[in-house]
């Protein structure tokens, strides 16, 4: 049969494309991480549900495959598949050429798009850079992309101090970031900081931020 990635939106679960939808109640089978699938539970009672999590995700990923050799499997995952989530693109697209599963990606939408409406850009105007990923990290890469002329819009690494990490780089500029928490969700946070406040206060986020360099300080 298949598997659908399905983009299902930023976090507001009404931003879900109709497609993405149809394909989830059409589905027998559905996967994603546990807080993604929790969303949309009215649509898969009575369906097989296999939340993932990072300390067994290669057997669950086999799993899920397995099923999906005969059965409809969607794969719930937050915001757009190709805005961040390139290494679990990778990871799926190889494991359905390995056990000759047919792949089909459904857009949604990202978080990106809303913080681009909150800092009144469009995507012409930024480069997006996600540091949510496995792998070290070259943060000196980020005053190469800032000196293009074009702002910033950074995925900073989940950790509290994600978002001091990308202060640190411009603190001798020292500008004025503004970081985005929980997009589009009920508890939607918007902060402007200096990068000096958020190193001296030590000011922790959380794990679903967006964090905006504009290019001229």
């Amino acid at each position: 049969m298949a598997l659908y990635v399905i983009g299902v939106g930023p976090g507001d679960p009404e931003l879900i494309t109709l497609k993405g939808i149809e394909k989830i109640k059409s589905a027998e089978v559905i996967t994603g991480w546990g807080s993604v699938i929790e969303r949309f539970s009215a649509y898969v009672k009575g369906k097989k549900v296999i939340p993932l999590n990072y300390k067994e995700e290669a057997k669950l990923l086999n799993e899920v495959m397995n099923l999906a050799k005969d059965k409809e499997v969607a794969f719930l995952n937050h915001g757009d598949p190709a805005v961040s989530d390139y290494q679990l693109l990778d990871k799926l697209k190889k494991l359905a050429k390995e056990y000759g599963v047919s792949l089909e990606i459904i857009p949604g939408i990202s978080s990106i798009i809303r913080a681009l409406q909150i800092v009144e850009r469009d995507l012409t105007q930024v480069i997006v850079v996600t540091l949510h990923v496995r792998g070290e990290i070259d943060y000196s890469k980020l005053r190469d992309l800032i000196k293009t002329g074009r702002d910033l819009l950074i995925i900073p690494e989940p950790y509290p101090d994600g978002v001091k990490r990308i202060a640190l780089q411009f603190e001798k500029e020292d500008p004025t970031l503004t970081i985005m928490e929980k997009l589009t969700y009920p508890d939607e946070k918007i902060w402007k900081f200096k990068c000096s406040e958020i190193i001296k206060g030590d000011i922790k986020f959380g794990d679903l931020t967006i964090v905006y360099v504009p290019s001229v300080y």
